[in-house]
C-alpha cells in the first residue's frame, strides 16, 4: 500500500515512504529464541528529504522484487513530487529491496560505501550468489545476484563512491555501519537543533530494541552488526535524536535507554510488531 508520512526535521521537509511488504520465513530475521512464526510479513520503508533545494531519496525500494512491492513511486507522488524531482539517492547496501528499483530513477546520482560497491560487484561475491553459498539461502540469493547485475552495476557511471563520513549537501551524512553488509551505511539528517538517524538495516525487527544481539540469517557479519546497532542506538538515545529503520513498523520514533535496555517508541503512535500472515506468500531477501 503507497502511503507518506511527513515529518519536519528543523527547516527540512522529510516523509516516511512505503514500497509495499513482503513475506519472509520468520526463522531467517530473528533467531530461535525469538520464537518467531513460521512467516512475518515485513513493511519495506524508504525516506524523502527536501532540504529547500535538494530532494536525497535514502534507498529505492525493491521495484518488482514482489507481488506487494513496487509501490515508492506511488508514495512519492503524495509528496507532491515524482522521481524526476529527486536529485541523489543514498543506497544504505545493496540488497535488493534497497537498490531494486535504480533503473526508475535515471536522471539521480547514487551514493554508496565503496566496501559494499565493491563487495557485491565482485566476481567471488556474485559466484557465491549463484551457487546459494554466501548465506546458505539457496531460493534467495540469485535475486540477489540479479539486483546488482540489472540496476546497480548499470547505474556506475553516476555512482558517487564514498571512503569515508561525507556530508552529501547540508545536513546530509552518510557513514559506514557495517555488519549486516560490509559496506552498509546509516545517515543522520540535521537541521537546526533536531536530527533524524536513519540506520537501514542495521535494525530490521522491533524485538531487536530490547534486544540487540538478536541478529538475522542476512547479517553477514553477525558481531559486527550487534556493534553497529549499540552504536546507532546508543548515539540515538543520547543525542535524543529522532531514528528511523527499513522495516520497522511505524518508521519513525524515539529510542531511550532505560536500566539498560533499550526501548522505542513509534512517533506516528503505530507500536505494531510485524504481522504474522495467515498464509504465506512469496519470499525473497532483505
Amino acid at each position: 500500500m503507497k502511503s507518506a508520512e511527513r515529518f519536519r526535521i528543523g527547516d527540512y521537509d522529510c516523509w516516511a515512504l512505503a514500497d509495499g511488504e513482503l513475506v519472509y520465513p520468520g526463522a531467517t530475521l530473528l533467531p530461535p529464541e525469538a520464537k518467531p512464526p513460521g512467516h512475518m510479513s515485513v513493511p519495506y520503508l524508504a525516506m524523502l528529504v527536501d532540504t529547500g533545494s535538494t530532494r536525497v531519496l535514502i534507498d529505492t525500494g525493491g521495484g518488482a522484487l514482489g507481488p506487494h512491492t513496487g509501490k515508492l513511486p506511488e508514495s512519492i507522488a503524495l509528496t507532491g513530487f515524482s522521481a524526476d524531482d529527486i536529485h541523489t539517492i543514498i543506497l544504505t547496501h545493496g540488497h535488493p529491496d534497497h537498490i531494486g528499483a535504480i533503473g526508475q530513477y535515471p536522471d539521480a546520482a547514487l551514493v554508496m560505501m565503496r566496501m559494499e560497491f565493491e563487495f557485491w560487484t565482485a566476481a567471488e561475491t556474485q559466484a557465491k550468489l549463484e551457487r546459494g553459498r554466501l548465506y546458505g539461502l539457496a531460493e534467495m540469493e540469485p535475486l540477489m545476484s540479479a539486483s546488482v547485475r540489472d540496476q546497480l552495476v548499470p547505474a556506475r557511471d553516476r555512482l558517487r563512491i564514498l571512503d569515508r563520513p561525507t556530508d552529501i549537501t547540508a545536513g546530509i551524512l552518510v557513514f559506514p555501519a557495517p555488519g549486516h553488509t560490509p559496506g552498509h551505511a546509516a545517515v543522520l539528517i540535521s537541521s537546526g537543533r533536531q536530527q533524524l538517524l536513519y540506520v537501514g538495516d542495521a535494525v530490521i525487527h522491533p524485538l531487536q530494541f530490547e534486544h540487540p544481539e538478536w541478529v538475522s540469517a542476512f547479517d553477514l557479519a553477525p558481531d559486527e552488526t550487534v556493534r553497529a546497532r549499540r552504536q546507532l542506538l546508543e548515539r540515538a538515545a543520547a543525542d535524543r535524536c529522532l531514528l528511523a529503520a527499513s522495516h520497522v513498523p511505524g518508521a519513525v520514533g524515539a529510542v531511550e535507554l532505560r536500566q539498560g535496555r533499550f526501548r522505542w517508541e513509534a512517533a506516528s503512535g503505530d507500536k505494531s510488531q510485524f504481522r504474522t500472515p495467515s498464509m504465506p506468500e512469496d519470499h525473497s531477501p532483505n
